[in-house]
């Protein structure tokens, strides 16, 4: 997120929806190292494997993405409003609606990505620009039709319709080639958003209702609940596992490998505390 206050007045509607969709796309830095990684190893794959050396490996990278995206999304989507006041201030509050679908719809977009990364990775690059053309065309006929009657909500349900019609695109693409994973961890992903997101949601309402706090103040804390909870619910569940970590080791710079490490241990129910992941 920006940490700036603009005024609606100033940059009326347009402006509005460029500081939610902006707010909302910082998200992207959950997937977009995972697809980085994915296409040289997607590639390498395919030469040696075939078809099922790439299901293989698109699938542990469509479980991790599920299972971190749509439970931060989620969590996001509940704490719309104290998000976007905390950031932006009072100005930007009627955007909490458009925010709100977008964070909640964003697993769509990283989806898509690691779709249209198998894709080119296999060399099937051609239908990719008409999946990028009829999502386009979808999303601005949306906004077209929906603009007037619903404002700026009318953005964010075509910015949304356009993740999911490439996404869908993409994987009616992809299919025909191999077997796509789509929903690979998607069934614990949703658990887990359910079980973070509403302690989110109970304790945002107690800190505004019981200890009046305003926004700027809340929004630290809340980050340290969905932390919490999503380190919890994930080690009670056993959502995560050693070969989970194996893809972020490509995707990120060993600076960090330490700290990955750590949250392996943390996060990875049963995993020894003397193992270490191998950079």
């Amino acid at each position: 997120m920006r940490f700036c206050r603009p005024s609606s007045a100033q940059f009326g509607a347009t402006g509005a929806h460029y500081f939610v969709v902006t707010s909302v796309s910082f998200l992207s830095i959950l997937w977009t190292p995972a697809a980085g990684a994915l296409y040289p190893a997607l590639s390498s794959s395919y030469t040696s494997q075939g078809p099922t050396g790439v299901s293989e490996k698109l699938g542990v990278a469509m479980r991790l993405v599920n299972l971190t995206v749509l439970p931060t999304g989620t969590a996001l989507a509940v704490i719309a409003p104290t998000a976007l006041e905390a950031v932006y201030g009072p100005s930007l509050l009627a955007g909490a609606l458009p925010f709100a679908i977008l964070a909640i719809t964003v697993i769509f977009s990283a989806q898509s990505l690691l779709l249209i990364t198998a894709l080119q990775a296999i060399g099937r690059t051609k239908p990719i620009l008409g999946i990028g053309l009829a999502a386009t065309i979808i999303d601005l006929a949306t906004v077209a039709v929906l603009s007037r009657p619903i404002g700026t909500t009318a953005g964010a349900i075509g910015r949304a319709l356009l993740a999911v019609v490439m996404m869908t695109l993409a994987w009616w693409t992809l299919r025909r080639v191999l077997h796509v994973p789509l929903t690979r961890g998607l069934s614990k992903a949703l658990l887990v958003a359910i079980l973070t997101a509403a302690p989110l949601a109970i304790v945002d309402y107690a800190l505004e209702g019981n200890f009046h706090l305003v926004p700027l103040l809340r929004l630290p804390i809340l980050v340290v609940v969905f932390a919490v909870s999503f380190l919890i619910v994930s080690r009670q569940l056993s959502v995560f596992t050693v070969a989970d970590f194996e893809l972020l080791e490509n995707a990120l710079p060993q600076a960090v490998m330490p700290l990955l490490d750590v949250l392996a241990r943390l996060i990875v129910r049963g995993r020894a505390t003397s193992k270490r992941i191998m950079i």
